[in-house]
């Protein structure tokens, strides 16, 4: 069997990088129902079969946009805690501040971190992606980091009442990204901007973790 040239194999990769990009703008604009194989070959100007060559399918295609974005956002909010846990000393706000802070930094970044939030949003309503995946790649790893770096900041509140903490401060960080949308859609003045918002965050929930703290050492 004859090997692959250099310039087929770089081919081929290009292909496949573009039917990601290319996935990822259609999923987010029109949702994973109301996007085809052919919107999204049309889109990067390759062949239809090339979904099926290189992910197997729609669905594993999307599944690979996921696993691709989640890697990003991932590494970006578990990597700015790490940080803090390896200084000599960090303060609760400083923890929520930049947790929340690498959270909403791709609404910064551009069309390619809007389109990744967009995504993310959509997919809480299609609901197409195994469980596993978002409790392996995404909500697990950043979950340990953030439940560290607050341990660090203030130990010794009980595990359950720190999920409760950390939950309780990711699902404000989504109400945001969701009322950005509405923002863009609606006109300027509409939403408090990012850094006004990321300062009551701070208060809000520090506020409460110290709440729970004082409840239950009493």
């Amino acid at each position: 069997m004859a090997r692959a040239s250099v310039t087929e194999l770089t081919d081929s990769e290009s292909t496949r990088t573009r039917l990601l990009a290319g996935a990822a703008s259609c999923f987010s604009e029109r949702g994973y129902g109301a996007t085809s194989v052919r919107d999204i070959t049309a889109r990067v100007g390759c062949n239809v079969s090339a979904v099926t060559y290189h992910f197997g399918g729609k669905q594993k295609l999307y599944v690979a946009v996921f696993e691709q974005r989640f890697a990003e956002l991932t590494e970006r909010r578990v990597s700015a805690l790490e940080a803090l846990v390896d200084e000599a000393e960090v303060s609760l706000e400083r923890v929520i501040t930049t947790f929340a802070e690498a959270f909403l930094e791709p609404l910064r970044d551009g069309a390619h971190g809007h389109e990744s939030m967009l995504l993310l949003m959509r997919e809480m309503v299609d609901g197409q992606l195994p469980a596993y995946l978002i409790r392996e790649r995404l909500f697990g790893p950043t979950l340990a980091a953030l439940t560290a770096a607050l341990n660090r900041a203030c130990p010794g509140l009980p595990s359950e009442s720190m999920a409760l903490c950390c939950h309780s401060l990711i699902s404000q960080l989504v109400h945001v990204l969701h009322m950005q949308r509405l923002g863009e859609r609606a006109g300027p003045g509409v939403v408090p901007g990012l850094a006004v918002t990321v300062a009551h965050i701070t208060r809000f929930t520090a506020a409460g973790i110290r709440a729970a703290m004082a409840d239950e050492s009493s």
